[in-house]
C-alpha cells in the first residue's frame, strides 16, 4: 500500500492561478475524531464516521449533530501505518431501501465489523465480522469507500501504510438480508492491497475494483492476480480481469494500478494508478494480461469524477481533465489540487489536502473560480455533494461549505 508517486505526463492546458482564499463562511462541525471517508448523503441526514469509531447523523442544512453512536474502541497499530487510532476509515454507505447506514469499524483487537445503523436514531440493527480470511488482521485496513449493490455491502481491504506485516488484499460481499459473507482474495502470493479510497465502479452486472502490487515481481513467476482491475459479481466471484503486460515490473517498482478506483465513462472502464500510464478498457471484456488501450495519464490516487464524456482524474500533481472517445485526450491540468474531485453547482470541486484548501474549478478550463480554507484535512479528503452544500471530512470533524458564493 505504499504511496509511491511517479513523474506525471505533460498537458495540453495548464492552470496554476490561485486566487485569494474566499471569504465564504465555512461551518466547522467538531466531532470526536478525524473523518477520512467521504460523508454519505441520506436525504434527511448526512452520515460521517470518525477514526474513534463513532457514526454521526448531521443536519443537511447546517451540519448540526442529530445523533451519534460510538461503536467500539479503535485499534492502535504499532510500528506501521499512518492513521492512529484506526477506527472507521472507509466511507460509510446509506441504503435508502432499509433506511440503514453501514460502516466498518476496527476495534481495539483489530477485528473489523460491518455495522448497520438505523438512520432515524443510530441504534445498531445488524453487525457482521468481516475479518479477511487471509493474512494477519492487525495489518489489514478497510480504507476504500463501502459500495452497496444488489442487496450486498462490499468492503475492500488493503494493508497499512508502509506495507508491513503479512496481508492479502480482499473484498467482502455481505448479504444485508442474511448477514452471510463471501470473499474475494486479491492475490495467490500475498499483498495485493485493495485500498484506493473511493467506491467500486458499478456496472450493469458487475463491480470493478483495482488491486495493488503483489509479491510476484518477476516475469518468470506465475501471475498472482495483482496490479490489476477485477470485475466481481454480487457474491465477490471474479468474472473478468485486466493486468498490464508490465505487471511484474510494476510490482517490483511499486507502480501498480491499485491507487485509483476504476471509473466508468463513455463506454469504457478507465484506470490509471501510480505509473502515469492510463488504460481504456472494454467493460464487457477487460482483456486479461495485455497491453490494453493505453494513454499518457498521471499518477492517480482515488476516485475520478465524470461529467458526460469528460473524466476528471485524481492526479497527485493536480486534477487533469480528459475527454474519452476511442482514445483519451487531455483537456487541462490544474496543478494545485491533489484530492478526489466531485462535480456540483457547475464546478469541479477538489482539495489540496496538504494545504487544507478546497478549490472550485471551471470544468471547461480548469481555472480556479473559488478557493476556500477548510482547515486541516486527511489524505484524499473528498467533499460529499448534499443539495447546495459540500460536506468535507477534516482532521477535527466536518466542514460544511455552500456551492454558491
Amino acid at each position: 500500500m505504499a504511496l509511491a508517486v511517479a513523474a506525471a505526463a505533460g498537458c495540453s492546458a495548464h492552470s496554476t492561478a490561485k486566487p485569494a482564499p474566499s471569504s465564504t463562511a465555512v461551518t466547522a462541525v467538531r466531532l470526536d475524531g478525524p473523518v477520512y471517508g467521504e460523508p454519505a448523503d441520506g436525504g434527511n441526514e448526512v452520515f460521517a464516521a470518525t477514526e474513534n469509531n463513532t457514526v454521526y447523523a448531521l443536519s443537511p442544512t447546517n451540519g448540526s449533530v442529530i445523533w451519534s453512536k460510538h461503536l467500539a474502541e479503535p485499534f492502535r497499530p504499532h510500528g506501521c501505518g499512518n492513521i492512529v487510532p484506526l477506527g472507521i476509515t472507509g466511507a460509510p454507505v446509506y441504503d435508502p431501501a432499509s433506511h440503514l447506514v453501514y460502516a466498518v469499524a476496527e476495534d481495539a483487537n483489530a477485528h473489523h465489523v460491518l455495522y448497520g445503523l438505523s438512520a432515524a436514531d443510530g441504534h445498531v440493527v445488524s453487525h457482521a465480522t468481516v475479518d479477511p480470511p487471509v493474512g494477519d488482521q492487525a495489518f489489514l485496513q478497510q480504507r476504500s469507500a463501502l459500495t452497496l449493490w444488489h442487496g450486498h455491502v462490499f468492503a475492500a481491504f488493503g494493508g497499512l501504510y508502509g506495507d508491513c506485516g503479512t496481508y492479502t488484499g480482499a473484498v467482502a460481499s455481505v448479504d444485508t438480508a442474511s448477514g452471510s459473507v463471501n470473499w474475494f482474495e486479491a492475490s495467490s502470493d500475498g499483498r495485493g492491497g485493495m485500498w484506493a479510497p473511493g467506491p467500486a465502479a458499478v456496472g450493469t452486472d458487475r463491480l470493478y475494483f483495482s488491486i495493488g502490487n503483489g509479491n510476484a515481481d518477476k516475469a518468470s513467476q506465475p501471475f498472482d492476480g495483482t496490479d490489476s482491475v477485477v470485475a466481481l459479481d454480487e457474491n465477490a466471484k471474479r468474472v473478468d480481469f485486466f493486468a498490464p503486460a508490465s505487471w511484474a515490473a510494476d510490482n517490483a517498482s511499486d507502480l501498480d494500478l491499485g491507487s485509483m478506483n476504476p471509473t466508468l465513462a463513455a463506454g469504457h472502464v478507465i484506470i490509471a494508478g501510480k505509473s502515469g500510464q492510463g488504460y481504456l478498457l472494454d467493460p464487457t471484456r477487460l482483456g486479461g494480461i495485455s497491453a490494453g488501450t493505453a494513454f499518457t495519464a498521471c499518477a492517480a490516487f482515488g476516485a475520478a469524477a465524470v461529467q458526460g464524456d469528460v473524466v476528471y482524474l485524481p492526479c497527485a500533481d493536480g486534477t487533469r481533465a480528459f475527454r474519452i472517445g476511442s482514445q483519451a485526450t487531455q483537456l487541462w491540468h490544474a496543478a494545485h489540487s491533489n484530492g478526489q474531485p466531485v462535480v456540483a453547482g457547475g464546478r469541479v470541486w477538489v482539495t489540496d489536502y496538504d494545504a487544507g484548501v478546497l478549490y472550485a474549478l471551471d470544468p471547461a478550463t480548469g481555472q480556479t473560480t473559488r478557493q476556500v480554507s477548510a482547515g486541516a484535512l486527511p489524505h484524499f479528503a473528498t467533499p460529499a455533494v448534499v443539495g447546495d452544500k459540500l460536506f468535507l471530512g477534516t482532521t477535527a470533524g466536518v466542514a460544511v461549505i455552500s456551492t454558491t458564493p
